[in-house]
């Protein structure tokens, strides 16, 4: 169900606690991870790509990725972007395809199985890719978190964290394992470790506008209205053009007693996305808090 449906149905809090619940993060804000690649062709072309994705010119970000991939391929965020664009543009089908015979002219690449495992739907199957990286290569950390996020998709968190924590033992600075075990232990309903994987993951990588945007959530379960209006600035300042960060602004800083700060940040949603779904109901408040 499309998260529009809850607007404020009793109040912002509502929304906001439904958002955090469900560990919502918009992906246009995943922009900031540290880059497995110090191929610096393979590094410009992919921040190309994410350049031309942000803009929705997203045929002329695949091929960026792909130029990417070439110039380094073991650059494993280059295939992801590639993969994202992929779906985006439903050529999902060509690509999947592309992957699954990688892997089987390349099988002892841990690499392709955790490349392959990406792209299937079923969570099992994914983990059997991911086992097989593993049966390659017993310290790629990538397939530790994918096993991760399969058993998060199939909500067994317990299991998750187990792999995601291994995935931390064999690379203690990989944030993208940090960002996710902090996202379970969120809807697990325990803000305090998910604020400790969020910040350990913001100090090795300071540019990622999703990390900040989930410190925001962690402070507003906590109540901490002014802390999670910080962190929300910060994705702010790293992703000025998203909407949807100047919305939660606008609640932490209703919900906080700040009517005027609240309007600000309303206001600049509405001027980013005036036709979004939940622009309607923010033109309410935004009666409501100039009475």
């Amino acid at each position: 169900m499309s998260p529009g449906y809850y607007i404020r149905k009793n109040s912002g809090l509502f929304l906001l606690l439904f958002f955090i619940a469900s560990g919502v993060v918009f992906p246009a804000l995943l922009t900031g991870q540290k880059l497995a690649s110090n191929n610096s062709r393979a590094i410009a072309l992919y921040k190309e790509g994410q350049a031309l994705a942000d803009k929705e010119k997203l045929a002329e970000a695949m091929e960026n990725f792909r130029q990417a991939m070439e110039a380094d391929p073991n650059f494993v965020q280059a295939h992801l972007r590639y993969m994202d664009a992929a779906r985006s543009l439903n050529r999902w089908d060509e690509v999947v395809q592309a992957y699954r015979d990688k892997v089987t002219k390349e099988p002892q690449s841990a690499l392709n199985h955790f490349l392959y495992g990406r792209m299937l739907d079923d969570p099992s199957a994914k983990r059997a890719e991911y086992k097989a990286a593993l049966d390659v290569d017993s310290t790629y950390y990538w397939a530790q978190f994918g096993i991760g996020g399969s058993y998060m998709i199939e909500d067994r968190s317990d299991e998750a964290i187990i792999a995601l924590n291994k995935a931390l033992r064999l690379n203690p600075q990989m944030a993208e394992a940090m960002v996710l075990l902090g996202t379970i232990y969120m809807k697990k309903g325990m803000p305090i470790q998910a604020s400790q994987q969020f910040l350990s993951a913001a100090m090795l990588d300071s540019t990622d506008a999703g990390t900040f945007l989930r410190l925001g959530q962690v402070y507003s379960q906590l109540e901490k209205y002014e802390t999670a209006e910080k962190y929300f600035l910060r994705a702010a300042e790293i992703s000025p053009n998203e909407p949807l960060v100047y919305y939660y602004i606008g609640l932490v800083c209703e919900l906080g007693g700040n009517p005027d700060r609240a309007l600000a940040a309303y206001n600049k949603f509405l001027g980013l996305a005036p036709q979004h779904q939940l622009a309607a109901g923010v033109r309410k408040t935004i009666e409501k808090l100039n009475k």
